[in-house]
């Protein structure tokens, strides 16, 4: 309670109005945790927003300013939750205690908040409460699906009218409409007689209805309806489709699409063809620069920012750097850039905890010798909690040249797709990226290593 109220003495009270954090993270002290806005969720690409430093009580606070219900990301170290922020809201969490199991950067751990004093006209308290309640009921019904196939969809049919009727009463519209995209999704798309047919769920849930990219449920319900959307197009769109994708010609797609009634105007048909691009690209059937110019086109192109940004974010999950690509602007400590246009740079990326790491920095310490006036030295580490801390500390002072732990959640690690550990890249004076991964300083399975193409650069 003194944290909370030190914190309040120190916030303007103008700013009183906007929505407020007040967290605990257990046994995190001095961690930084990390808050980021889904921006949206066909790819669920996250934005930055804010960072604490927990106090010496594991504490942690955000405040924000929003116009409306969107749905955010709380990250430490290598776990998240995740919640609902509404404007003017005001949050009391605890964050769970991290596993000590690391787990890739890239996956990470969902942890459940733990909620204290949420109001019972909260977002997050209403879908917890009403996503407790379907899986309960679903759970019970689905024992007779194959049992008493009638009584199950009777009492699929009861339960949807009891919700209804529960919720005739709601004045929050998203959590209406999230209602409406759930049992959309979960009692309408059951087959029974009697049931909605495709053209009404079309009718209802997608032509009916603006666009709310900002409720999961209806992105949810969206991708569904259109999975598999080419089998269901008529011949005149099939044909345009094709041809738009085969000739990697974003406005023919677009239009291909529209040539069919499920599709019912431009806004849905880029999001048709962003999902089916997304769908498409690992595949491997369609050439995959052909799927990237469409998203580009749609980026460059479409009328509405919301697609733009789903077609942007959707060319960055594909993007992979290579060999003779500009090595991407990033910063490291203290506003310090990665990149050198005087030299030619070595990045090594390692694990300081493991012990094979003592060979390797041996094997680099004779490398720098050698190479430090043609070639700067970099080493990156992931900052963990480490049971082997001593020897962490003792590998960490042996590396003469710059060395920089950074988080799990450094931009760093996604961007330059850093998985495994050790891991190189080299970058040239042009601030191109020369070989990614590079060699090592420890000879590989045909005994190559590092050292030769030090050699052949710099005798050029």
């Amino acid at each position: 309670m003194k944290f909370l109220v030190s914190v309040l003495l120190f916030i303007p009270l103008w700013s009183l109005s906007t929505t407020q954090i007040f967290g605990t993270a257990q046994n995190s002290v001095g961690e930084w945790i990390y808050l980021y806005e889904i921006e949206e969720f066909f790819t669920k690409s996250e934005r930055y927003v804010q960072k604490f430093q927990t106090t010496e009580k594991n504490r942690f606070y955000f405040e924000i300013e929003q116009k409306e219900v969107k749905r955010y990301v709380i990250r430490l170290n290598n776990s998240y939750s995740e919640l609902y922020l509404e404007p003017n809201g005001s949050y009391k969490i605890v964050f769970p205690e991290e596993s000590v199991e690391v787990i890739p950067y890239f996956s990470g751990r969902e942890m459940e908040l733990l909620f204290l004093e949420l109001d019972s006209t909260d977002i997050n308290y209403k879908i917890l409460g009403f996503e407790a309640w379907l899986d309960d009921e679903l759970a019970d019904l689905y024992l007779l699906k194959d049992v008493d196939p009638s009584k199950f969809i009777d009492g699929v049919l009861k339960f949807k009218m009891d919700v209804l009727d529960a919720y005739k009463e709601e004045k929050s519209e998203y959590f209406k409409n999230h209602i409406k995209y759930v049992l959309g999704k979960t009692i309408d798309n059951i087959n029974y007689f009697g049931g909605p047919n495709e053209l009404e769920k079309f009718n209802f849930y997608i032509r009916e209805q603006d666009v709310l990219y900002n409720l999961p449920s209806y992105i949810d319900y969206f991708k569904d309806f259109y999975s598999g959307i080419f089998l269901k197009l008529n011949k005149k769109s099939k044909q345009g489709v094709l041809l738009g994708l085969n000739d990697a010609n974003g406005d023919i797609l677009v239009r291909g699409l529209l040539s069919d009634s499920i599709v019912p105007n431009l806004q849905i048909a880029e999001m048709v063809a962003l999902e089916m691009i997304k769908s498409e690209y690992p595949k491997g059937n369609i050439p995959q620069n052909n799927l990237i110019k469409v998203a580009k086109f749609i980026e460059l192109n479409s009328s509405y920012e919301q697609n733009k940004t789903i077609a942007k974010n959707i060319q960055k999950q594909f993007y992979s750097l290579a060999a003779g690509d500009p090595l991407p602007t990033i910063y490291l400590q203290d506003q310090e850039v990665l990149g050198n246009i005087n030299k030619y740079q070595y990045i090594h990326f390692f694990d300081p905890s493991n012990p094979k790491s003592l060979a390797e920095t041996s094997a680099l310490k004779a490398l720098y010798a050698k190479y430090k006036n043609n070639i700067d030295f970099v080493t990156i580490y992931l900052e963990s909690k480490s049971s082997n801390e001593r020897f962490k500390q003792r590998i960490l002072k042996e590396i003469v040249w710059p060395i920089y732990g950074l988080s799990y959640y450094h931009p760093i690690w996604k961007t330059l797709n850093v998985g495994t550990f050790p891991y190189y890249i080299l970058i040239n004076k042009e601030l191109n990226i020369e070989s990614i991964p590079a060699l090592g300083p420890i000879p590989n399975g045909v005994y190559e290593t590092i050292d030769k193409t030090f050699h052949e650069l710099l005798n050029k």
